[in-house]
């Protein structure tokens, strides 16, 4: 039987197969329509492998240390590149890398970062009418969804024969991968893979039909050809070989047809000679290898690592990259979507497992024959990237989808035999309609929002701090902060309001630095405005733009700390840091505004900070516990004395309190004194949020011309906003209050030289 006879007989036998695979079809329009130039897994690669075909006629060689447009990709064999090329020869594609125009700041795989996803920065050049690149793109999306339609009917055609007396089984099949979203996402792009699923899927649904039914000629013809177009449309076509040559032998063993078996594989070896030798041979020619896969890793980049790190470090991450990671491996579904197919998932594993054990203990061996087939597949290609990801970073579970027919016919057999067969319809609606409503919903609440420009205000809201920066003319209208508590490795919120004074001529890139203690820099954003979206040049004048950041700390800093953020600019062509200034041309320094304070993450970094030979000092305002270390006891005239505090929070308070040190002399007069915010005003008080122990340093000069004799130490806090001064209440362990609110913190000797 033909693929199209297949499909046909599909569509035709049973209304629930039109119904999923017109759905899927629809999807995966939307899917390609949604999701901006470039912006789908490795698009932004595969398709210059076109354009190249398409301006040059002639492949791509492959020079390790050369940058090209399409990177890797060139070292992927050319089958689905030829064809797109014949799809798109006719358009002038010369605005390619206008339109391929890089986001310098971009995160590629970085899901949980909130900003500067897109890969491309995107322009009216998308709109329609479409021309040029972006036609030819889009054409060959449309053609992608129609091979990927086709796989979708192949996949419940193949469920159909492995369980002939299963319909329901062959819809939920379909629908596992139908409704799949990453699986819409893919099949909406410019990607090989959509091809060679479809290949893959047909190469499985022939072997199976050979163990089945027999072998044909027809059906040999078809295998051999199918097969050796799947090894020139990506190198994982290879791994089919395996499982026709495990299907061959079944069949022989089963009918004693070694003649015919043997000449199907001679026909297998003359068609792949025939129509995939060539591109072998080639890469021997050019790279001195049979695959070209050393030349791959070289410009991909390389690793070395174990099977176990792999798999202890990167499973989940490849089990939520089969269902739903988009972008560049960077726009995440929520939460209770992947809790979604994690129950699906288990349900299926235990599901099937449970109908293995069954037909072990009934001995129905011949039932586990055919599906039997479809697990050798899952287990060979999952070998294949396993072996591929040792190697280079491509812990992806969509280089799962060549097996995806055979993984989703699994997967619904083992989800239905759970359910006894007369519930099984509304079993499968009940897997299959959440997915289609996921599925359909995801182009629209994760992909679109990613990739939307930054929204325009007309006022500034009033809690946001005035700061009227130029950096050239990008002026920074306003800043939004909400005074968070973060630990580290936290975010921190920062919104800017931004605005083009006149029309901007160059790029421009801002950057906000966290800042924490003694300003050390502890978290930092790159980017151009719209978090990626909106470059300067685009911006329209007098318009302003809400541009929001969620600025990641570090995973490890000095705190407690109050957090600040600079905000500045620069030029990425030559490098030049643009110096803010105010609207009539003064400068104006940095722009450093207050963003709230970040802990140690855990309790551990709040604790054990007081040494055991400090001494309880006093319990100051109701929200300071204070600790006194001994300062030593002789001192000359002219040195430097240390004064070593620990505090720690009992309560709240909105006051920013200063710390008074004060060296008197027996008659209660003050020597020196050293006052300041705890911390150097790296913590001020009002930021006291948590209890935490922090030391707290403050140095007295003692003056060159000190008589000898007795000095006491006396420290407190007091309110500096207040023109009187006012002092904390300082109470002693007893709760008596100390004279003057003063707590005695050591006594020295001071004596001649």
């Amino acid at each position: 039987m033909t693929m199209h006879a297949a499909i046909r007989n599909a569509i035709r036998e049973r209304p629930e197969a039109a119904i999923i695979v017109a759905l899927f079809a629809t999807l995966a329009m939307i899917y390609s329509l949604v999701t901006p130039i470039f912006e789908a897994s490795d698009e932004i690669s595969h398709y210059p492998v076109i354009q190249h075909i398409t301006t040059t006629g002639r492949l791509p060689v492959q020079q390790p240390g050369v940058e090209t447009l399409w990177e890797q990709e060139g070292s992927q064999p050319p089958l689905y590149y030829l064809l797109g090329a014949g799809l798109t020869f006719w358009i002038d594609t010369s605005d390619l890398e206008e339109v391929r125009w890089r986001n310098p700041h971009a995160k590629l795989g970085i899901p949980l970062d909130p900003d500067n996803k897109n890969m491309v920065i995107h322009t009216g050049a998308e709109a329609w009418p479409w021309h040029g690149t972006v036609l030819a793109v889009h054409l060959i999306r449309f053609f992608s969804v129609a091979l990927g339609t086709a796989s979708v009917a192949l996949i419940y055609t193949l469920a159909r024969d492995v369980w002939p007396d299963r319909r329901w089984v062959a819809a939920l099949s379909a629908a596992l991968a139908a409704f799949n979203p990453m699986f819409l996402f893919i099949t909406g792009s410019v990607n090989n893979d959509n091809l060679t699923v479809l290949l893959s899927t047909w190469v499985v649904l022939l072997v199976v039909r050979i163990v089945k039914e027999g072998i044909t000629t027809r059906r040999a013809a078809t295998l051999a050809v199918v097969a050796a177009l799947a090894t020139i449309t990506k190198i994982s076509g290879l791994t089919l070989l395996p499982l026709i040559g495990l299907g061959l032998l079944i069949h022989a063993l089963r009918t004693g047809e070694w003649r015919k078996t043997i000449y199907t594989g001679l026909g297998l070896v003359a068609a792949w000679l025939v129509l995939g030798s060539w591109w072998y041979i080639r890469n021997l020619v050019l790279y001195g290898e049979l695959l070209g896969l050393k030349t791959h890793v070289a410009i991909a980049g390389g690793r070395d690592v174990g099977l176990w790190e792999v798999i202890s470090r990167e499973w989940y991450g490849f089990w939520v990259s089969y269902w739903a990671l988009f972008g560049a491996v960077n726009i995440l579904a929520d939460p209770v979507v992947y809790n979604f197919y994690g129950a699906v998932s288990w349900l299926a594993a235990g599901g099937l497992v449970w109908w293995l054990i069954q037909k072990a203990r009934a001995k129905a061996w011949n039932d586990l024959l055919l599906p039997g087939l479809l697990g050798a597949q899952a287990l060979i290609t999952l070998a294949g990237v396993i072996r591929w990801t040792l190697v280079t970073y491509a812990s992806q579970g969509r280089l799962m989808f060549p097996a995806i027919g055979a993984i989703s016919a699994l997967m619904a057999q083992g989800l239905l035999s759970w359910i006894p067969r007369r519930w099984r319809a509304g079993g499968a609606a009940l897997v299959g309609l959440p997915m289609l409503i996921v599925a359909a919903i995801t182009p629209f609440r994760y992909i679109a929002p990613t990739y939307a420009p930054p929204p325009t205000v007309t006022e500034i809201p009033e809690d946001a701090i005035p700061v009227g920066a130029r950096f050239g003319n990008l002026e920074l209208v306003a800043v939004e902060t909400e005074s968070v508590t973060v630990e580290e490795g936290g975010r921190v919120p920062v919104t800017l309001y931004l605005r083009a004074s006149e029309p901007i001529e160059e790029m421009i890139s801002l950057y906000l630095h966290a800042l924490g203690r003694g300003f050390a820099e502890i978290g930092k954003i790159d980017t151009i405005p719209g978090a990626g979206t909106l470059p300067s040049t685009y911006m329209q004048p007098g318009v302003i733009i809400r541009d929001t950041y969620l600025l990641e700390l570090d995973p490890e800093f000095d705190a407690p700390t109050a957090v600040r953020v600079l905000i500045g600019a620069w030029i990425p062509e030559t490098g030049e840091v643009l110096t803010p200034v105010t609207p009539d041309g003064t400068e104006i320094g940095s722009v450093i505004v207050e963003a709230g304070v970040a802990y140690p993450r855990g309790l551990e970094g709040c604790e054990g900070v007081v040494p055991e030979g400090a001494t309880p000092g006093a319990t100051i305002g109701g929200f300071a516990q204070l600790w006194l270390s001994e300062p030593q006891t002789t001192y000359h005239a002219g040195e430097v004395l240390p004064v070593i505090l620990y505090w720690d929070r009992t309560g709240e308070t909105p006051v920013d309190w200063t710390v008074f040190v004060h060296l008197v002399d027996e008659a209660g007069n003050i020597i020196t004194q050293a006052d300041g915010p705890p911390l150097n005003g790296d913590y001020p008080t009002s930021l006291w949020r948590r209890p935490c122990q922090v030391e707290d340093v403050h140095i007295l000069q003692l003056p060159d011309d000190l008589p000898p004799g007795i000095y006491h130490i006396r420290v407190g806090l007091y309110d500096a906003n207040d023109p009187a001064y006012t002092r904390a209440p300082a109470l002693a362990s007893d709760g008596s209050p100390y004279p003057d609110n003063a707590v005695p913190a050591g006594t020295i000797r001071v004596v001649e030289r």
